[in-house]
């Protein structure tokens, strides 16, 4: 499994400019021999909650970007926001290279400290999805704070990868490589950390952008720029997991106790 991850300088709630620009990035990486790319959190639009504006009942970005995966043959994930009644949904669809929907995986911790949680429901379950011979899951942006929700994905042995898209300001980028770093680690499985770059809706964005193995080694990194990065997702997890049993100690029932 050969995987890529864009980080974008997304023009800001300019969708069309932007699909232009996934498009280019998704032949490169097709071109490159990459099984999947991934993007940031709200891909087409920043990260927006201007929800009258961005948010769809048709499934545009959806659609556009199945179009983009059979014209290059490339699986890809995708940020979008749907409309739900008053509020929307903060989305992350992932298709196959035949424009076959996998998974869409809504954020389950809206970011209140921005008052996102005004404008956005929260997700109510987690995803797992399978392109090729590697398992997925899907985590939004704010969520890798919480390491629970990383433990309820890799219960799932199968699952070995885990998604975080996320428009994270420059001002917290020391988080952002901790934290995902931090989540490879202690669960045993690749992050595949896609990030945005640049002044984006008056919001500075550092990047960060990387792809960090199950012991916890960047094995690819995008830097600050505007760039593709790859890596072969070719790490023998089982081989970890067995000669460092870490799963076996966790004492859920002691957890919920304290919880």
């Amino acid at each position: 499994m050969k995987a890529a991850i864009f980080q974008m300088n997304i023009a800001w709630e300019d969708k069309e400019k932007n699909l232009l620009k996934v498009e280019r990035a998704a032949a490169e990486a097709s071109q490159n021999g990459a099984d999947v790319i991934f993007l940031p959190e709200m891909s087409l639009t920043g990260f927006s909650m201007n929800i009258k504006a961005t948010a769809e009942t048709d499934k545009y970005t959806v659609l556009q970007a199945q179009n983009i995966c059979r014209k290059y043959g490339i699986a890809l994930g995708i940020g979008w926001t749907e409309q739900c009644g008053a509020k929307a949904k903060n989305c992350y669809t992932v298709l196959d290279k035949r424009g076959i929907a996998l998974s869409t995986y809504v954020k389950i911790h809206p970011f209140s400290y921005s008052g996102e949680d005004k404008y956005f429901v929260k997700g109510e379950r987690l995803i797992e999805y399978k392109i090729g011979d590697t398992y997925f899951s899907t985590a939004i942006c704010y969520d890798v704070r919480f390491p629970e929700l990383f433990q309820g994905i890799s219960k799932n042995r199968l699952v070995t990868a885990v998604v975080v898209p996320a428009n994270w300001p420059q001002k917290r980028e020391n988080h952002w490589r901790v934290l995902t770093q931090a989540r490879a680690i202690e669960n045993q499985l690749y992050i595949l950390a896609v990030n945005c770059v640049g002044s984006i809706g008056g919001v500075s964005y550092s990047g960060g952008s990387c792809i960090i193995a199950p012991d916890g080694e960047i094995v690819a990194d995008c830097g600050n720029n505007e760039e593709i990065a790859y890596a072969n997702l070719d790490y023998d997890i089982e081989k970890l997991r067995n000669s460092f049993p870490v799963y076996n100690d966790r004492d859920v029932n002691f957890y919920k106790s304290i919880l």
